[in-house]
């Protein structure tokens, strides 16, 4: 029989667990030679979260929960999850059921046939506005030129080998990216494509500064294309500034006035706005290996019931 761990991390989800839950259990029913473990992970919850994983606990011990002193985000839930299941593949989902346990069946299967990673694609992006339609589809653009891999319509849903598990366990970096590593350790892989579905309870938590963090932090502690830009930035303004020290000292020779003071005055602005923009970029690679060097932990836990 094998073991199949589901990693659930949770933000304030108190409304959804119950009906994820439920959801879960019917599709055990539905996977042959197969037992579930359920990993819930609360990400330093303000509602009753943890309370509410703490009965399910109490009622069925195949569910594990593990609690944040506080919330440490994402990738350090999911990490945490990693650590803590015992299964022959583990499959990482959302608690919100936007993820559709349906869709763990066919990746089963294909786990069956000797795939060590199958990744789910989203089919559409579901109902999201069009300006987050597009911060997410430049971000995921940077990110799959880093990975050399579409990652256009990637996500955190996927099952994994016990094998790329422990592999991934045993990154020593604190600033991770969860959804880009499972492309950057290789292993055999597949896919398959699901419908996003609604929330079944709850509001989302993902405000757009919420995104605009996770994204620079996830570019940055993955890839050094920011670094990139910058070498750029400075070829592009070294030939703007030969282009007009070349029409200066054109204009000197033939004895033609330079008013020069506008297109001085912009190239000063342009020029400081980039540099101060370069500095920025260089700041957060600094302080992220700031971050590494001080060696705190990924996540502190509170309390857990295995």
């Amino acid at each position: 029989m094998n073991i199949v761990s589901i990693i659930v991390p949770c933000y304030n989800e108190e409304e959804s667990i119950g009906y994820f839950y439920k959801a879960i259990c019917e599709i055990e029913e539905k996977l042959e030679d197969a037992q579930l473990e359920l990993v819930f992970v609360d990400d330093g919850s303000k509602d009753n979260t943890y309370d509410k994983l703490c009965e399910l606990h109490e009622s069925d011990k195949r569910v594990k929960c593990i609690s944040f002193s506080r919330n440490f985000g994402k990738e350090a839930a999911i990490f945490s999850g990693l650590r803590a299941g015992e299964g022959d593949c583990f499959v990482v989902m959302d608690a919100d059921l936007q993820h559709p346990p349906e869709t763990i069946i066919e990746m089963y299967d294909c786990w069956k046939q000797g795939y060590e990673v199958v990744e789910g694609i989203k089919k559409s992006r579901g109902k999201e506005s069009g300006l987050h339609k597009w911060f997410a589809g430049m971000f995921y653009d940077i990110i799959s030129s880093a990975t050399h891999m579409d990652m256009r319509n990637s996500s955190d849903f996927k099952l994994m080998d016990k094998k790329v598990v422990k592999e991934l366990c045993s990154l020593t970096e604190k600033n991770t990216f969860f959804r880009a590593l499972a492309y950057w350790v290789g292993f055999k892989s597949t896919s398959v494509s699901y419908e996003v579905c609604e929330r079944v309870a709850g509001t989302t938590k993902w405000s757009y500064w919420k995104l605009g963090k996770y994204a620079i932090r996830n570019i940055t502690s993955f890839t050094n294309v920011p670094l990139q830009i910058i070498s750029i930035l400075g070829i592009i303004f070294l030939i703007i500034g030969a282009i007009l020290g070349i029409d200066a000292i054109v204009s000197v020779a033939r004895g033609l006035a330079v008013g020069g003071y506008p297109t001085l005055l912009l190239l000063i602005v342009i020029s400081t706005g980039a540099i101060m923009l370069s500095l920025g970029i260089i700041g957060v690679y600094i302080s992220k290996i700031y971050d590494e060097i001080k060696n705190r932990p990924q996540y502190i836990i509170r309390d857990s019931k295995k």
